[in-house]
C-alpha cells in the first residue's frame, strides 16, 4: 500500500510558504551544495520545503521508491523529531560538498508527455504548495517551464546544476568542478605519455557543445581537441595521422558526442568516441611502434559524482539567496545566473535557451600542432559560431 502524502499538511507552524524542489537529469557536483544552500536560506525566510524524492516521477506518480516527497531542514534535532512522526525527514546540516545527490531521478523521458505534466500538476496543487524550484540541466528547465504554464498561481524557478552548463548566459554549477578534474586526469595522461613516449586518446564528457572536454582539454594543454560538431575530409584526418606519426608523444581529448551518429552503427556493441577516433586515425596511416603505442581511454564518468569545488558552493549559496530574494519580490518564472563576481542576477524564463556553442577565441587552443587543414577547417567553424 502506497504511504500517505504528508505534505499536505504543514508540519511546523511558523512557515507560511511551501516550496517544492524537483532535481532531476544527469548527474552532476554541485546537486547537494544547491539543495543545502536553498534549505538554509528558505527556512530562514519562511519556506517550508519539501523536495521529490525521485525527481518528476515522484510527481506523476511513477516512483520506483516508496517514499515521493521528503521533508528538508538544517537542523538535526528536527529531522529526528520530524522522522518519529513518521514524516520523512533529511537534515542538510553537513551536506554542502556532498558528492551525488539523494534526491533526483536520470533522464525521465516520459515527462515530456502532456498527459503526465497535467499529472504532477494536479499533484502540486492539491498538496498546496506556493513555490516550485526545479534544480538540474536544459532538460529539466524545459519540465519546469512546462508545468509552470499549468500553475499559475504558483511562483516558479529553476537553478542551473550541470557539467555541460547548456543554459544561455549563465555558468552552472558543477561546471568549474567538472573541468578541474577533468584537467587533472587529463594532465596525468600528458604526463604519462611524455614519459613513456605514448600517444593517449582521451574520451572526456561533451555530448552537444563539448565545452567540458574543451575546457578540461585545453587547461591540461592537450595537443588536440576533437569536439561533438566537427566532421573530418579524409584528408585532414590524413594530416592529423601523418603529424602524429612525426611526434614521440600526445595527448588528444575527443568529446564523447564526436561522430556520435556513425558510430551507433557499430552495433551490438557501440563503440565510444575515443576508439573511433582511434580508429580513423589508424586507417589514415598513424602507425603504432614498439617505441610509441596508441592508448585509446574511455572516459570514467566518475567525476560525475565527486565533491563540488568550493567556490562553487558559495556560487550555488549566491544563486539561493538571489532567487529567494527575486521570490520575495514578487518575482516567477526566473533563474539566478552567475558569470563572474560583478555579473549575477536572475532571467526570465523567456529569455532562456539551451547554449551548445564554445567560445570561438578558445578554438584556436584544439590543435597546438598548426596543422593547416585542421587550422583551416577550425577557422570556418569559429566563423560559424560567431
Amino acid at each position: 500500500m502506497e504511504k500517505p502524502i504528508f505534505a499536505g499538511i504543514s508540519t511546523m507552524s511558523h512557515y507560511n510558504k511551501k516550496l517544492l524542489l524537483v532535481f532531476d537529469g544527469g548527474n552532476a557536483p554541485g546537486y547537494s551544495a544547491v539543495a543545502t544552500s536553498l534549505t538554509e536560506e528558505g527556512d530562514k525566510r519562511g519556506y517550508e520545503i519539501f523536495t521529490a524524492f525521485e525527481g518528476f516521477r515522484s510527481l506523476t506518480g511513477d516512483n520506483i521508491s516508496d517514499e515521493r516527497l521528503i521533508r528538508l531542514v538544517m537542523s538535526r534535532r528536527q529531522s529526528f523529531k520530524l522522522n518519529s512522526q513518521g514524516i520523512p525527514t533529511r537534515s542538510m546540516y553537513r551536506a554542502i560538498d556532498r558528492p551525488g545527490s539523494e534526491f533526483r531521478s536520470e533522464r525521465y523521458p516520459d515527462f515530456a508527455s502532456e498527459q503526465k505534466q497535467n499529472t504532477a500538476a494536479e499533484f502540486i496543487n492539491e498538496l498546496g504548495f506556493t513555490h516550485l524550484i526545479g534544480v538540474g540541466g536544459n532538460g529539466t528547465m524545459m519540465g519546469i517551464k512546462a508545468l509552470d504554464a499549468m500553475l499559475p498561481n504558483v511562483q516558479t524557478g529553476f537553478i542551473n546544476v550541470s557539467i555541460d552548463s547548456d543554459i544561455l548566459g549563465d555558468i552552472a554549477v558543477g561546471y568549474l568542478t567538472g573541468a578541474e578534474e577533468g584537467a587533472k586526469i587529463a594532465r596525468s595522461l600528458f604526463d604519462d605519455a611524455f614519459t613513456h613516449k605514448r600517444i593517449y586518446i582521451l574520451e572526456m564528457m561533451g555530448r552537444d557543445s563539448g565545452k567540458h572536454a574543451l575546457m578540461a582539454g585545453a587547461s591540461a594543454r592537450a595537443h588536440l581537441i576533437i569536439l561533438p560538431g566537427f566532421k573530418f575530409s579524409n584528408n585532414i584526418l590524413g594530416d592529423i595521422a601523418k603529424r602524429l606519426n612525426e611526434t614521440d608523444h600526445a595527448l588528444i581529448v575527443v568529446a564523447e558526442g564526436y561522430e556520435r551518429k556513425a558510430r551507433a552503427n557499430f552495433l551490438p556493441e557501440r563503440i565510444d568516441a575515443a576508439m573511433h577516433f582511434k580508429n580513423q586515425m589508424m586507417e589514415h596511416g598513424l602507425v603504432e611502434t614498439k617505441t610509441k603505442r596508441v592508448i585509446s581511454e574511455p572516459f570514467s564518468r566518475y567525476l560525475r559524482g565527486i565533491r563540488p569545488l568550493y567556490i562553487e558552493c558559495s556560487i550555488a549559496y549566491l544563486k539561493a539567496f538571489i532567487l529567494y530574494d527575486a521570490f520575495d519580490g514578487g518575482e516567477t518564472q526566473i533563474m539566478p545566473y552567475y558569470l563572474g563576481e560583478h555579473d549575477s542576477g536572475v532571467r526570465h524564463f523567456d529569455d532562456l535557451g539551451t547554449n551548445n556553442r564554445v567560445e570561438p577565441r578558445f578554438l584556436d587552443l584544439i590543435d597546438r600542432y598548426k596543422i593547416p587543414g585542421l587550422r583551416s577547417y577550425i577557422s570556418l567553424q569559429a566563423q560559424e559560431d560567431m
